[in-house]
């Protein structure tokens, strides 16, 4: 009889030996979503840790897609403002999955790729190369929300992170910023001598209604060389020496 429940429990060893050699072990980290598909089709997202996965006939694959915020830099386009001046663009993005089936099942990396290219050339379109210089720090904005809508399944900031311009086009704002300046120094100029002529005009008027003042002013003229000189006023008038002293 003892044979018999020997033989019981050997098989019974045998089942969960096999059971357990048909289990394969595999770990979720924190930071990536897990995707699980059997004989192609979506069975759902493992949590992190660890899971069992049965050896069957049917084929179990795990996709795996981070989770973390992910910077992406992307090499400078060639576009066209709206007044027709070309310029190159480069963009950073920051992004983060929320969607990963839709993400991995929809090719997520090459859409955003195309939605940034894409915005980059519609945010260039739509303004002067005037405004797209000005308004460079805050074109951000305008960014995410052209990409955005284009890749729903994460969430993502994007900011230009450089501008450049053709050396044709840089001479030209080069020579407009030098006429600008040129001007401003000429309009400057015209200021002060008008400002100088004005003067020049009130000292005219006080000095024609007050002739006393013109004979005082010759005489400081004279008196601070220090020496002898001979001042004549008046037709007819007498000759005085003025020095210093006088």
């Amino acid at each position: 009889m003892w044979v018999f429940w020997l033989l019981v429990a050997l098989a019974f060893a045998g089942s969960v030996f096999l059971a357990v050699e048909r289990r394969s072990a595999v770990i979720v980290n924190e930071w990536e979503h897990a995707l699980l598909y059997v004989d192609g089709r979506f069975k759902g997202v493992l949590a992190p840790g660890r899971h069992r996965i049965w050896k069957s006939p049917q084929r179990r694959t795990i996709q795996r897609l981070s989770s973390r915020d992910q910077l992406q830099t992307f090499m400078a386009a060639d576009v066209l403002t709206a007044d027709r001046f070309a310029a190159r663009l480069s963009a950073t993005v920051l992004y983060r999955i929320t969607d990963p089936r839709n993400a991995f099942e929809n090719s997520f990396s090459a859409r955003l790729h195309a939605a940034v290219y894409a915005s980059l050339s519609e945010v260039a379109s739509a303004r002067p190369l005037e405004t797209l210089l000005a308004e460079r720090g805050t074109l951000g904005d305008a960014l995410t929300a052209l990409i955005a809508p284009k890749v729903p399944e994460c969430e993502l900031v994007a900011s230009i992170s450089a501008l450049s311009l053709p050396p044709e086009v840089r001479r030209m704002l080069t020579d407009v910023d030098r006429a600008k300046v040129e001007g401003q120094a000429a309009l400057e100029r015209a200021r002060s001598e008008h400002a100088a002529l004005r003067s020049l005009a009130n000292a005219a008027r006080l000095l024609k209604n007050n002739p006393e003042l013109a004979t005082l002013r010759t005489l400081q003229a004279v008196s601070p060389t220090g020496k002898g000189a001979t001042l004549v006023l008046g037709q007819g008038a007498l000759t005085l020496p003025v020095d210093q002293k006088t």
